[in-house]
């Protein structure tokens, strides 16, 4: 391991002025399950890593009917994973942690370290976009709110500016709508999805009132396949119609080659995939 000065501020604020003075210099730890892996292996070397595990209430979960789920960018993956509010208003997010690695990752990893590290083959940011959530960027200077798909930007890049934290995920009340999360992994659950899909529906009478898709492990970036999306949304739903669905996700995927699969075969299963995830949930949605 490097050698690195190890910081635990009190308050976001003091986290701020820590990266206000040390810059490019220093990395923040939430987990660090990500983080100490790229520092073994040299892809970050560090000088100063600040710690955001003594700040307050940053791993905080809480509903309402009106503003929906707020979840602290500092909760675990085996917190949101065990929520009651989780399980209960939204069962996408409880079915999509808990296949999350394993239980000693989930009882350390965070969802804002997942979600800054911009992986593309992590599971819980496809759900979210699925969900429509957005993110709280916080700095010095103050705070904004993105939609998560304009959060991710390429391979490991998200659109953090320099100084900014990840703070808060914000996920719109519940509606009635059917749900479904398919992490494709035929070498092991704990593995990264081959390929990942989730999606939620609203139906009535047969036909698609609304939809959203996020699709993980497919592209430089977890994505949110808006023309698939597009061409189900007002039409009567049927296996024609989900098959459509299916192939035109496939167009919006860019898959690298890897020992999971080649780009073909990825492409294949998003068409598979996506019409499965669709069906389950349209009958969730009945």
């Amino acid at each position: 391991m490097i050698r690195f000065d190890y910081i635990e501020p009190t308050t976001l604020k003091k986290a701020f002025g820590l990266l206000d003075k040390h810059g490019d210099d220093a990395r923040v730890i939430a987990g660090g399950t990500s983080l100490l892996i790229m520092m073994r292996q040299r892809l970050l070397t560090p000088k100063v890593v600040i710690s955001l595990a003594r700040i307050p209430k940053f791993g905080r979960i809480a509903y309402s009917a009106n503003e929906g789920l707020r979840i602290g960018a500092g909760a675990r993956h085996r917190d949101i994973e065990l929520s009651p509010i989780v399980k209960r208003h939204y069962p996408l997010l409880h079915e999509t942690f808990r296949k999350v690695a394993q239980p000693r990752i989930r009882n350390m990893g965070t969802v804002g370290g997942n979600l800054a590290a911009g992986d593309p083959l992590t599971d819980p940011g496809a759900s979210l976009i699925a969900l429509d959530a957005t993110v709280v960027l916080t700095g010095s200077q103050g705070q904004r709110v993105l939609r998560l798909d304009e959060f991710f930007i390429d391979y490991y890049q998200t659109a953090l500016n320099p100084g900014e934290l990840l703070t808060e995920i914000r996920v719109p009340p519940p509606e009635r709508q059917g749900w479904s999360h398919i992490k494709f992994t035929p070498r092991s659950v704990e593995d990264f999805a081959t390929v990942g899909v989730a999606i939620t529906l609203s139906a009535k009478n047969g036909v698609c009132e609304d939809v959203r898709l996020g699709l993980n492990s497919v592209a430089p970036t977890i994505i949110h396949a808006r023309r698939a999306e597009e061409s189900l949304r007002g039409k009567a739903i049927s296996d024609a119609a989900l098959r459509e669905m299916g192939e035109i996700a496939a167009t919006e995927v860019d898959p690298m080659e890897d020992n999971r699969g080649s780009a073909e075969y990825k492409r294949e299963m998003v068409k598979v995939l996506v019409r499965r995830a669709a069906q389950e949930a349209f009958q969730r949605a009945s």
